[in-house]
């Protein structure tokens, strides 16, 4: 019999957990995710500071009802080249 490979073995004990929002962008309604998606577009580095963005976006969110998390997931999200 063939030894099986560490990887053979892991994939052997993992087990799936629930399938769900990936994100704290994922979560949003779906109007909130295409106007987050303009921001993020209008984002430049070059000449916006992440920080600001971050505080202008969650002042803007939270006025609207919607969660927006901590400054590092955001302007991870930001920077985020998809």
């Amino acid at each position: 019999m063939a030894k099986s490979s560490l990887l053979d073995e892991v994939l052997e004990h993992v087990t799936q957990s629930q399938p769900g929002p990936s994100s704290w962008f994922d979560r949003l309604p779906p109007e909130a995710q295409a106007e987050l998606l303009e921001v993020r577009a209008g984002f430049d580095p070059a000449r916006h500071q992440k920080r600001a963005f971050y505080r202008a976006i969650k002042a803007a969110g939270e006025k609207r009802g919607w969660h927006i998390p901590g400054e590092k997931q955001v302007t991870l999200w930001l920077s985020d080249a998809r």
